[in-house]
């Protein structure tokens, strides 16, 4: 069996249409992953709170809230493959979020198979946002990643 603390690339993935019938694409497995490794870092442009608030950061579905004036917006060239990572009530990755650090990873929640689809669970707020109705007529609310992290 591989290092439990093995960290992924890019290479270990593919970009392809998504198993959610409507949504775009999706995060895909190129090799077996084990419970507990990183399948990569969350990256991209850092923004403030405040310019959270204000468009174009506003209607981004790509922010990821760390902590007080610290997000991390997964858009452009700075961003890593981990932003293709889909919904799914049943995930088999999560978010691991450094307050210290102000930083964060996707780490598997359980093994995945070679070929698998990635999901997160967003959490709760990400789905009080905007609504979408996709083709099939199924509900699918889009909204920002960055309240999924933020403390009350």
């Amino acid at each position: 069996m591989l290092s439990k603390h093995r960290t992924l690339s890019a290479n270990d993935f593919l970009v392809k249409k998504s198993s959610i019938e409507g949504i775009g694409v999706g995060l895909f497995a190129k090799t077996t992953i084990y419970k507990g490794e990183t399948i990569g870092r969350y990256t991209g442009k850092i923004i403030t709170d405040a310019q959270s608030n204000r468009e174009p950061y506003l209607s981004s579905h790509y922010i990821l809230w760390i902590c007080k004036n610290h997000s991390i917006v997964a858009e452009g060239a700075s961003a890593s493959y981990t932003r293709f990572i889909n919904h799914k009530d049943k995930p088999n990755a999560r978010f691991v979020v450094s307050t210290r650090w102000k930083k964060a990873r996707v780490e598997a929640i359980k093994k995945i198979s070679s070929g698998e689809e990635i999901f997160l669970n967003y959490g709760p707020y990400f789905w009080e946002n905007s609504e979408v109705t996709l083709s099939l007529g199924i509900h699918y609310v889009l909204g920002l990643l960055f309240l999924i992290m933020k403390v009350a």
